[in-house]
Parts: structure tokens; C-alpha cells; sequence
């Protein structure tokens, strides 16, 4: 009797689903869907901009900002170089100066995921069982240091606007509704796209962070292999964590974490600040991020650009 060896799609049901890897950029990548992005999609997000208007998409970090318990962020500023007798070179330029220690989760506020951030049973992208690649120190393969900086096309995906409003806590966005986005839009998702999603949870931000934090809308299962099957390079939204929670169906949690990232190697952005960017009334744009390269973290803080 033969075995097929072939991977079959992940099915969303953990340990239980059949063999999903390798991934399609084949086995031993660690670029995920980094790969889609190239020379010509640089070009193409450059022809984009009309204005040389740019739009800051990252949102301010400070200790209260909403956050997935128990990740946090503290700032504490050093004024040891105030100190008379500590200022540089005295008695001739006589430097006094300010400067901080932090201590943080890269995993809060404006932040781009890692493939080796979530994974399916012990699995991570490509199939990279844990204890390959886990080390307490820095993830040695997966790590945020693999990932290219986009410079690239961007699409914004209102899908608030053509539903009339802001969505609810727990609504999913399917495949019906980002067909219409992207017909409003009047344009294509394609390979390479850096795809942003407009559910207008980002109004609760700094307006009620308890809430933005417990709950938002969000692409559902459907929603999310649509992207991919575009080939989207990366995908994000102005919530915490891009899929609906509650989520779709019991017993289907982080499932499109999995899918995205360990499945199809697809980055995600999360916690963006998209206010600005939908009433420039434009859908296309130069997108622009490049994620600290901190040896094996499972995230990067950023603050990604649009301009159009």
C-alpha cells in the first residue's frame, strides 16, 4: 500500500489534521511569503503614489496602551548623566544627558509577527517541529531577523465602509465581503500586496482600551484563504490580532494565525492606526516597513508608512 506524502491544506483542527507542510516556497524556507516580494513590486507600490503625502500607521507605545495579558511595556529614563560629576568630558563641553531602559514584549502595540511566533501541535512554518529551533535566548531559525523589508504596493480593504459603519466585537469577514472591498477599491489583490483591513475597531484604541483589547472583529477562515490564495505577502488590520474573537465557531481559536503563518508563511501586522489612511480616499499605496532585526525574537515593534 502506497503512503501519499503530499501535504494536504491545514484544516484547522490541530494535531488531528493531516500533513501540511512542506510550505509552498518549499522545504527549509524560512521566508514565508517574504518571497513574493521583489524589484518589481517595489517599482509597482512606487508608481502608486500621486501626493507624496505620507501616513504614519503605527500607533504611539506607552504603559497603558491595550495589550494581551500578560505582555506589557515599561519605560524607565536613566538621569545618572545629569549628575555633575558624571557628565562627559567636564570641564569642557561638560555633556549631560537622558537615556532609558526598557523592558517589554515585542508582542504589544504596532508589531509585525515572526513565523516562529505561533504554530500548529508543536509545529511551526514549514512543519519545524519546536525543539528544532527553540532556544531560550532566541529562536534559531523563524526568528524576525529572516524578514525583508517592504517596500512595496499596499492595498486598503474598507471593509467598515462598505458595510455601513463599524463593525461589531465577533463579526467575521468573509470571503463575500473583501470581494466587495476590492470592487469598491476598483482594484486587484495580487502577489507581493501588503493587504490592510478597515473593520473600524481602531476608534476604541485610545477610547476604551478595555474593550479594544477583549474582543473585535476580524477576517474569518474563509477570509483568510482568499489572501492567501492571492499570495498576499503580508495582511493586517486596525485590531490586535486580525482574526474575529470571540472567534468564528468554538473550539476554532487562532486557527487563522495558523493558517497565515504557519501554513502559508503569510506575515501579519497588527494593532495599526488605518484613521487617516481611509479618508485619503485612495485604496492603493507605497507601503513601507522594515522590522528590527533582533536575533530570534517571535515579533518586531514597528511603524509602518503609507504614502500615496
Amino acid at each position: 500500500m502506497s503512503i501519499n506524502l503530499e501535504p494536504t491544506p491545514y484544516d484547522g483542527t490541530g494535531a488531528a489534521s493531516k500533513k501540511w507542510w512542506p510550505s509552498r516556497y518549499g522545504a527549509g524556507d524560512q521566508l514565508g511569503a517574504g518571497n513574493e516580494l521583489n524589484s518589481d513590486r517595489t517599482l509597482e507600490g512606487i508608481r502608486s503614489v500621486q501626493q507624496g503625502r505620507v501616513i504614519e500607521l503605527g500607533r504611539e507605545l506607552h504603559p497603558a496602551v491595550p495589550a494581551f495579558d500578560p505582555r506589557a511595556w515599561q519605560q524607565l529614563i536613566l538621569a545618572h548623566g545629569t549628575l555633575e560629576d558624571l557628565w562627559l568630558d567636564k570641564g569642557a563641553t561638560d555633556v549631560s544627558f537622558f537615556e532609558e531602559s526598557v523592558w517589554q514584549s515585542y508582542q504589544i502595540g504596532t508589531h509585525l509577527d515572526a513565523l516562529g511566533h505561533l504554530g500548529i501541535a508543536g509545529r511551526f512554518y514549514n512543519g519545524t517541529p519546536y525543539a528544532e529551533f527553540y532556544d531560550p535566548h532566541g529562536l534559531t531559525k523563524l526568528g524576525i531577523e529572516h524578514v525583508r523589508p517592504w517596500v512595496g504596493r499596499g492595498v486598503l480593504l474598507d471593509v467598515a465602509g462598505v458595510l455601513g459603519g463599524p463593525l461589531d466585537e465577533g463579526f467575521v469577514i468573509t470571503a463575500e465581503h473583501l470581494n466587495a472591498a476590492e470592487a469598491k477599491a476598483d482594484v486587484i489583490v495580487g502577489a507581493g500586496d501588503a493587504v490592510l483591513v478597515n473593520t473600524g475597531w481602531g476608534r476604541l484604541w485610545a477610547a476604551d482600551p478595555g474593550r479594544y483589547a477583549s474582543g473585535q472583529p476580524g477576517i474569518g477562515w474563509e477570509g483568510a484563504h482568499w489572501l492567501t490564495a492571492r499570495r498576499v505577502s503580508l495582511v493586517g488590520a486596525d485590531n490586535s490580532s486580525f482574526e474575529p474573537r470571540p472567534f468564528e465557531r468554538e473550539a476554532f481559536s487562532w486557527a487563522v494565525h495558523q493558517h497565515l503563518l504557519a501554513e502559508t508563511g503569510t506575515y501579519i501586522l497588527e494593532n495599526i492606526d488605518l484613521a487617516e489612511l481611509v479618508t485619503a480616499v485612495t485604496s492603493t499605496f507605497l507601503f513601507i516597513l522594515s522590522p528590527i532585526k533582533t536575533r530570534g525574537s517571535t515579533a518586531s515593534m514597528v511603524a509602518p508608512l503609507a504614502v500615496i
